[in-house]
């Protein structure tokens, strides 16, 4: 089953929506629309509703869109072989999500995507995207900038994963993510940071007594 047809369609909204002005705020930092252009793009948007633990996308189905969080949060993750899921990161409100080489290539996704809280999505497949840069030049410097935003973050958690001990990852954690840790499972965060849930249980207790 593919991702749009997974989820129950939601009628289209009316442009001043809470949900567009998010994305419309987003998008003016890294390229200027016209109120035209910008209406051009939300008619090639779909918005999906998500519910808690439902998946967006699974490992080895092929991704074909890209997809901008109005509300909620998500988890991109991939599977290890002993069947263990690791967080890759986290897509809170204004984070986009896909698998990129998936969405490139069309090959099937190493990377999952589900809801860790019930989210509301604004989703493009690539045929419309394609479109999008064919009609409206900026387009394309902000499909870039997007790219190269998700790439940094992927950089960073590389080196993090590397070199930083599991409290420094932690406290990066919690100040790329303000309050998320008070949102979502701490199964979730620990998974993120490659540890086990009881470490993590006691490393909160250990920085919390530092603080007193």
């Amino acid at each position: 089953m593919s991702f749009f047809t997974s989820f129950k369609s939601y009628p289209p909204r009316e442009n001043g929506d809470h949900v567009f002005e998010r994305l419309r705020r987003q998008l003016l930092r890294y390229a200027t629309l016209t109120d035209q252009e910008f209406d051009g793009l939300v008619a090639l948007l779909k918005v999906r509703r998500v519910e808690k633990g439902s998946p967006v996308l699974a490992p080895g189905e092929i991704c074909g869109f890209e997809g901008f969080v109005a509300t909620g949060c998500l988890r991109v993750y991939f599977c290890e072989a002993d069947g263990s899921e690791r967080v890759l990161y986290f897509a809170p409100e204004g984070w986009w999500v896909t698998d990129i080489e998936s969405f490139v290539s069309e090959r099937p996704a190493a990377l999952g995507i589900d809801a860790v809280e019930t989210s509301e999505l604004l989703v493009i497949d690539k045929p419309s995207i394609d479109l999008l840069r064919r009609q409206v030049p900026t387009s394309e410097r902000m499909f870039r900038a997007l790219t190269d935003h998700t790439l940094v973050t992927l950089q960073r958690r590389i080196v993090a994963s590397m070199r930083k001990t599991a409290t420094q990852r932690y406290l990066e954690f919690v100040e790329q993510y303000p309050g998320l840790e008070l949102r979502i499972p701490q199964y979730h965060i620990a998974a993120y940071l490659g540890v086990s849930a009881e470490f993590l249980s006691k490393l909160r207790k250990k920085l919390v007594a530092r603080r007193r």
